[in-house]
Protein backbone atom coordinates (compact mmCIF):
# COMPACT_ATOMS: atom_id res chain seq x y z
CA UNK A 1 0.00 0.00 0.00
CA UNK A 2 1.49 3.33 -1.08
CA UNK A 3 1.01 6.25 1.30
CA UNK A 4 0.67 9.58 -0.46
CA UNK A 5 1.90 12.81 1.10
CA UNK A 6 -0.92 15.27 1.70
CA UNK A 7 -0.01 18.66 0.23
CA UNK A 8 -1.50 21.98 1.31
CA UNK A 9 -3.45 22.27 -1.94
CA UNK A 10 -4.91 18.76 -1.71
CA UNK A 11 -5.78 19.34 1.96
CA UNK A 12 -7.62 22.59 1.12
CA UNK A 13 -9.49 20.92 -1.73
CA UNK A 14 -10.43 17.99 0.49
CA UNK A 15 -11.50 20.26 3.36
CA UNK A 16 -13.49 22.49 1.00
CA UNK A 17 -15.26 19.51 -0.52
CA UNK A 18 -16.00 18.19 2.97
CA UNK A 19 -17.48 21.48 4.14
CA UNK A 20 -19.56 21.85 1.00
CA UNK A 21 -20.86 18.30 1.24
CA UNK A 22 -21.99 18.72 4.84
CA UNK A 23 -25.64 19.30 5.35
CA UNK A 24 -26.12 22.61 7.15
CA UNK A 25 -29.63 22.95 8.40
CA UNK A 26 -31.33 25.82 10.14
CA UNK A 27 -31.59 25.37 13.91
CA UNK A 28 -35.03 24.39 15.07
CA UNK A 29 -36.75 26.36 17.79
CA UNK A 30 -39.91 25.46 19.69
CA UNK A 31 -40.48 22.25 17.78
CA UNK A 32 -40.00 23.78 14.33
CA UNK A 33 -38.08 21.53 11.99
CA UNK A 34 -35.71 22.71 9.33
CA UNK A 35 -37.08 21.52 6.02
CA UNK A 36 -34.34 22.69 3.68
CA UNK A 37 -30.64 22.09 3.46
CA UNK A 38 -28.79 25.44 3.76
CA UNK A 39 -27.22 25.03 0.30
CA UNK A 40 -30.67 24.55 -1.24
CA UNK A 41 -31.73 28.06 -0.22
CA UNK A 42 -31.08 31.12 -2.40
CA UNK A 43 -28.44 32.43 0.02
CA UNK A 44 -26.84 29.00 0.27
CA UNK A 45 -26.57 28.66 -3.51
CA UNK A 46 -24.87 32.07 -3.76
CA UNK A 47 -22.52 31.11 -0.94
CA UNK A 48 -21.65 27.85 -2.69
CA UNK A 49 -20.84 29.71 -5.91
CA UNK A 50 -18.54 32.05 -3.99
CA UNK A 51 -16.80 29.14 -2.24
CA UNK A 52 -16.17 27.37 -5.55
CA UNK A 53 -14.90 30.59 -7.17
CA UNK A 54 -12.53 31.18 -4.26
CA UNK A 55 -11.20 27.62 -4.44
CA UNK A 56 -10.64 28.04 -8.17
CA UNK A 57 -8.78 31.30 -7.59
CA UNK A 58 -6.52 29.74 -4.97
CA UNK A 59 -5.74 26.86 -7.30
CA UNK A 60 -4.90 29.25 -10.17
CA UNK A 61 -2.61 31.28 -7.88
CA UNK A 62 -0.79 28.11 -6.87
CA UNK A 63 -0.33 27.08 -10.50
CA UNK A 64 1.02 30.52 -11.42
CA UNK A 65 3.49 30.56 -8.53
CA UNK A 66 4.68 27.05 -9.42
CA UNK A 67 5.10 27.76 -13.13
CA UNK A 68 6.23 31.40 -13.19
CA UNK A 69 8.34 31.57 -10.06
CA UNK A 70 9.40 27.89 -9.93
CA UNK A 71 8.52 27.51 -6.27
CA UNK A 72 6.21 25.04 -4.62
CA UNK A 73 6.23 26.31 -1.03
CA UNK A 74 6.33 29.69 0.69
CA UNK A 75 9.65 28.95 2.40
CA UNK A 76 11.22 28.67 -1.08
CA UNK A 77 10.22 32.26 -1.92
CA UNK A 78 13.38 34.27 -2.71
CA UNK A 79 12.01 37.37 -0.96
CA UNK A 80 11.35 35.40 2.23
CA UNK A 81 14.84 33.86 2.08
CA UNK A 82 16.36 37.33 1.66
CA UNK A 83 14.27 38.73 4.54
CA UNK A 84 15.56 36.05 6.91
CA UNK A 85 19.17 36.25 5.69
CA UNK A 86 19.38 40.08 5.97
CA UNK A 87 16.98 41.03 8.76
CA UNK A 88 15.38 38.33 10.86
CA UNK A 89 18.16 35.68 10.72
CA UNK A 90 15.78 32.81 11.62
CA UNK A 91 12.05 32.08 11.99
CA UNK A 92 10.48 33.16 15.30
CA UNK A 93 13.26 35.67 15.96
CA UNK A 94 12.30 38.92 17.70
CA UNK A 95 12.38 40.81 14.40
CA UNK A 96 10.18 38.30 12.57
CA UNK A 97 7.77 38.16 15.53
CA UNK A 98 7.47 41.96 15.52
CA UNK A 99 7.02 42.31 11.75
CA UNK A 100 5.17 39.19 10.64
CA UNK A 101 2.99 37.97 13.48
CA UNK A 102 -0.44 39.31 14.37
CA UNK A 103 -1.47 40.06 17.92
CA UNK A 104 -5.13 39.62 18.63
CA UNK A 105 -7.21 41.58 21.10
CA UNK A 106 -10.46 40.43 22.59
CA UNK A 107 -13.33 42.48 21.22
CA UNK A 108 -16.41 42.77 23.36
Amino acid sequence: MKIRKLTRRSFLKLAGAGIISLSFTKPSFAGDTAEKNFFETKVGKERLKLIKARQSGHYKDDVISREKFKMAASHENPMIKRFYSEFAHHPLSEVSEALLHTHYKARV
